[in-house]
């Protein structure tokens, strides 16, 4: 058997540049950030490295359509054939990693400034590039500009060129499929989006403007103008409700601390859609250079009417820096700013009332569903956030003072009215529950506080009415009986009604469904499923089904009926009247063809009725 010896790993290099550029990244376009980033970087380390208090960085981007080229030049510290060898031509190591590090010991500030870290970005040129040359001049002392050039196979050249001034210019022959990055505008919008922050000017096409703003909103000399503007440059919003500053923050680790150095901002935009509109999303940048767009994770779920920025360096970007590593310092961010974002809200529904109410009255939905899920959210919000009634929009505390202590509230919007009109006959507001999110509110609520009581009106308003004896109404009941109505006498507020038609919880569902088991329109085993359900839980026959009249002893017409005969056609047609206005006035369990057939039963009624 022969001895094992190590072998070198054989590299393929056309395999993995293939894998690298064209696997690693999931967009074309950020090859341009990568090779923005990596000039960005060696300005960044020739202001370290060399004293020159009248340096000034920038980088300049060209577009030669004819040519098919785009250039992408800095006059940072330029590559020495040392450069070239160990970094620029060695596939994960980097140059600006290796510097960050040894500034870490030093200056953390300079540290932070760095932004590359794997020493995969310059391999995202053949994203969009057939060939790619490098000119560089390195800002050592004595140094020759150097020629680097590749075509992405095995090999690359490098040979002596001609360069005055310190720095290197990366010049990218366009593959035909990526020849969009040629547009100015395209150009532009990317440099923009991914290189906003960033202190170093970027300029296109020797345009004297930069594209770029150089600076964040939150070191701006005018934060909330420049954050403002950002908004509506960024996020297409105008005149949010209010911003929200983010800070860094020392967090308790139990047996230490850390610092999270967070900066950026939170804004509440004018409103939102549960379902459709919801935002809680941020625009996250690492040492001022973007990273990713919409990142749900790092704001607490319950925040989905707030957007905003962040940037931290303490982040930790995945290989592609497209995304970001769920780590642990992930979590203590996420946090941190959910920490500061209760703090803010807080401060301003105690110190600004008529901010808070814009925040609530535009968000109360998304606010509403998401408190009854999170319990420390529920318990910032829950005395704040207002509910809709029948006396308009009140808080529960303030709600809780009419009633008593008590929650009336309906879960349907249709047979919903004459149930707040009985409530409300009793003095009684009621709560409109048919909103999204709203009865897990109120339940989460009654449990919280125990003394608050909840009363469902759906199907159980006749609890707001009182029994009265049937002696004295019997004729009138009797009669109503003879028309195949179910009748009960009871007494009520208001007085002015007469009568409200009163129908058992979930009679809507339990109709629909037995209609579908007759005409058979569910399948077999789901069928079989249903009707155990039905005949288990919804043991409701068919006429209680038909709803049960109750009389209101307390309105002076029904008092004027008990003591009439309903021998002749016009007081039957009165009765008549009064049930199907019910049944109208109650909305429940008819179909288009049950309301025609009311409608004409009124009719015949009233005919009835005239001279």
């Amino acid at each position: 058997m022969e001895e094992q010896s190590k072998q070198p790993f054989k590299l393929h290099m056309p395999g993995l540049l293939k894998v690298l550029a064209e696997h690693l990244y999931s967009n074309k376009q950020v090859a341009i950030r990568e090779l923005i980033q990596n000039a960005h970087d060696s300005c960044m380390r020739r202001s370290v490295e060399e004293e020159n208090q009248f340096y000034r960085p920038r980088i300049d981007l060209a577009i030669d359509r004819a040519e098919r080229v785009l250039r992408i030049s800095d006059n940072g510290s330029g590559l020495s054939a040392e450069d070239i060898s160990d970094y620029l031509s060695t596939i994960g190591r980097s140059y600006t990693r290796e510097l960050r590090e040894m500034l870490s010991i030093l200056s953390q500030e300079e540290a932070y400034q760095l932004i590359g870290q794997f020493g995969f970005g310059f391999l995202s040129a053949f994203l969009i590039a057939e060939e790619v040359t490098v000119i560089t001049k390195s800002h050592q002392p004595g140094s020759e500009a150097l020629r680097w050039h590749s075509t992405g196979d095995e090999y690359y050249e490098v040979t002596p060129a001609t360069r005055r001034e310190v720095g290197s210019t990366i010049e990218l022959k366009i593959k035909p499929s990526a020849a969009f990055v040629l547009q100015p505008q395209l150009l532009q919008e990317s440099a923009r989006r991914f290189a906003d922050f960033l202190p170093i000017p970027i300029y296109l096409d020797g345009d004297p403007v930069p594209v770029n703003l150089t600076t964040p909103p939150w070191e701006a000399s005018d934060p909330q103008r420049a954050t403002l503007d950002y908004i509506e440059r960024a996020f297409n919003i105008e005149d949010p409700i209010c911003i929200l500053p983010l800070h860094e923050q020392v967090t308790d680790l139990g047996h230490d601390t850390v610092e999270l150095p967070i900066k950026g901002f939170l804004f509440v935009p004018p409103d939102s859609t549960v379902s459709v509109r919801e935002y809680g999303d941020v625009k996250v940048f690492i040492r001022k250079m973007f990273i990713c767009d919409d990142e749900r994770e790092l704001l607490p779920p319950w925040a989905r009417f707030v957007r905003g920025v962040i940037d931290c360096p303490a982040l930790q970007p995945t290989a592609s820096r497209e995304a970001l590593h769920q780590d642990e310092t992930y979590a203590l961010v996420r946090d941190a700013i959910e920490q500061q974002l209760i703090a803010l809200l807080r401060r301003l529904a105690r110190d600004e009332p008529d901010t808070w109410k814009q925040i609530v009255l535009g968000h109360s939905d998304i606010i509403t569903s998401w408190a009854a899920k999170n319990n420390d959210f529920f318990e910032q919000v829950a005395d704040l956030l207002p509910v809709r009634t029948s006396r308009g929009k009140l808080t529960l505390p303030d709600y809780l003072q009419l009633t008593g202590g008590t929650i009336y509230y309906t879960t349907r919007e249709l047979g919903s009215l004459q149930d707040k009109l009985l409530a409300e006959g009793h003095d009684v507001p009621v709560v409109e529950a048919a909103w999204f999110g709203v009865e897990p509110f109120l339940h989460r609520y009654a449990q919280r506080h125990l003394s608050v009581g909840l009363v469902p009106m759906d199907g159980d308003a006749k609890n707001l009415m009182r029994p009265v004896p049937e002696e004295s109404y019997q004729t009138l009941l009797d009669a109503y009986r003879e028309l195949g109505v179910r009748a009960k006498i009871v007494a009520f507020k208001p007085m002015e009604v007469p009568a409200m038609m009163i129908y058992p919880k979930n009679a809507d569902f339990i109709i629909e469904t037995r209609d579908a088991l007759e005409r058979d329109e569910l399948p077999g085993p789901l069928a079989g499923l249903v009707s155990d359900y039905m005949q288990n839980r919804m043991q409701v026959s068919a006429e209680e089904l038909k709803g049960t009249l109750y009389l209101n002893a307390s309105c002076p017409l029904i008092r004027q009926f008990s003591e009439m005969t309903f021998d002749d056609a016009k007081n039957k047609a009165a009765l008549t009247l009064i049930h199907q206005i019910a049944r109208l006035f109650a909305g429940r369990t008819l179909t288009p063809a049950d309301v025609a057939g009311a409608f004409r039963t009124t009719t015949t009624a009233i005919e009835e009725l005239l001279p």
